[in-house]
């Protein structure tokens, strides 16, 4: 009978590269010492990966409370009974902790390491290093191929969760093409609907008068605001009163304003086209169809998510949303962001940021903008053209341009080339 193993692992805020080699290789009574700083306690770093792996069977976890500095670390593992027996053969997951606590804690298990296992960021890989008293063997860099975890899996680990019913769109069979994206005349007429709708909409309220404009027409209204601000603070009188009333005043005006350009259209869809939601069920179609017919690129693909809604795992306050996410064996998420019109840099770099703090921070953001060569002469595409321009001038972003089946993009791609550039990097050759 084998002997089992006990995988040693140091928490940290990305737990997915944790837990997926114990996965991988671990079998019934196997253990974890799961090795836990002063700053993961602080955090509650090890709570959902431990989840995860009682989840999938591993449920022998021992949790080892050290402090952060690397000598605390080294001396109370140093000391741990595992050590003491040849009960088990001990696996150190590398991907944990900071590079001087994972030196302490190789220090600590030296002459005692019978594997050392490390989770390609990079590649769809996991690599095995094993130690042997009379030689060396190379790394051996293996795809994963046993259990994988899934996006709710990813999530948990950052005490993170899915609001609502998500879609897992793949694995799956190819569906048929949508007629967005397909029919050059029923794409062209829904653009050119809700262009047209969006130009006959003003683009923001009547500016409204300034503070001080407003108390000289309406002095009366200035002292109905002084008292509903002093009854709301419980307060008998402000000091430098105009100066904050000036501020609320502003503040609400510019609620206001904001909540103009994001109220929802009010309109039928024949009228005003929900062309953002044609192009999400558009390339969702055609990244099935894409990965269904490249067999080396679904081997690293666990599955495919659209009309994500994630949040924290104690409240349902949506941190971030997914269009269209493929979920790689090596736990890197990989989102693309769809984009019917336009993609304004701040809010791309807020969704970005908000992407790598929910899941992880190797994973990565694409920007997919429609492309159609047979209308790039008509007004709205000129505008979503220009708007792509501005796109391709950003560094951290890849734009991926949504064309006709078989056409070509600015950059002499078709979708599908672009989306083979796009996950080619992380593909494991043979």
């Amino acid at each position: 009978m084998p002997q089992a193993s006990l995988f040693v692992a140091l928490s940290t805020q990305q737990n997915i590269a944790n837990i997926l080699p114990i996965l991988e290789l671990g079998k019934p009574g196997d253990r974890v010492l799961w090795i836990e700083s002063e700053t993961a306690r602080k955090n509650n770093w090890s709570q959902g990966a431990c989840v995860v792996l009682r989840r999938y069977g591993i449920s022998d976890i021992e949790t080892l409370p050290v402090d952060d500095d690397p000598v605390s670390i080294q001396q109370i593992l140093t000391e741990h009974p595992a050590l003491q027996t040849t009960d088990f053969t001990i696996k150190l997951v590398a991907n944990g902790g900071t590079k001087l606590q994972m030196l302490a804690t190789s220090k600590a298990l030296n002459g005692h390491i019978s594997e050392l296992l490390y989770n390609s960021d990079r590649v769809c890989l996991l690599e095995r290093y094993r130690y042997h008293r009379d030689r060396q063997e190379p790394v051996e860099a293996i795809p994963y191929q046993g259990r994988g975890v899934d996006l709710l899996d990813m999530l948990t680990c950052n005490n993170k969760k899915i609001l609502g019913e998500a879609e897992q769109i793949w694995p799956s069979d190819s569906p048929e093409l949508p007629l967005y994206g397909k029919d050059i005349d029923y794409t062209s007429k829904r653009h050119q609907r809700i262009w047209e709708w969006e130009k006959s909409r003003p683009s923001c309220p009547e500016p409204a008068f300034s503070y001080e404009e407003a108390v000289r027409i309406s002095p009366e209204k200035r002292q109905a605001l002084t008292k509903i601000v002093l009854d709301c603070c419980g307060l008998k009188k402000i000091q430098n009163e105009d100066h904050y009333l000036k501020k609320i005043y502003d503040a609400a005006h510019r609620l206001d304003a904001d909540a103009w350009k994001k109220q929802p259209k009010r309109a039928s869809d024949e009228e005003a086209p929900d062309v953002g939601r044609d192009l999400e069920d558009a390339v969702s179609v055609r990244v099935i169809r894409w990965i269904n017919q490249n067999p080396n690129f679904a081997k690293m693909i666990q599955s495919i998510w659209r009309n994500v809604k994630i949040t924290p795992s104690y409240n349902n306050k949506i941190e971030a949303e997914l269009d269209v996410a493929l979920l790689l064996k090596n736990g890197r998420l990989l989102h693309l962001e769809c984009k019917a019109f336009d993609a304004p840099l701040k809010d791309m770099n807020s969704r970005y940021s908000v992407l790598q703090r929910s899941s992880s921070q190797i994973a990565k953001m694409a920007i997919c903008i429609p492309f159609f060569e047979p209308l790039s002469d008509l007004e709205w595409h000129k505008e979503i053209s220009e708007n792509a321009n501005k796109i391709n001038e950003w560094d951290h972003f890849d734009l991926i341009e949504f064309t006709f089946p078989e056409q070509l993009g600015t950059k002499g791609l078709t979708f599908e080339e672009s989306l083979t550039k796009w996950v080619k990097p992380f593909l494991f050759a043979d």
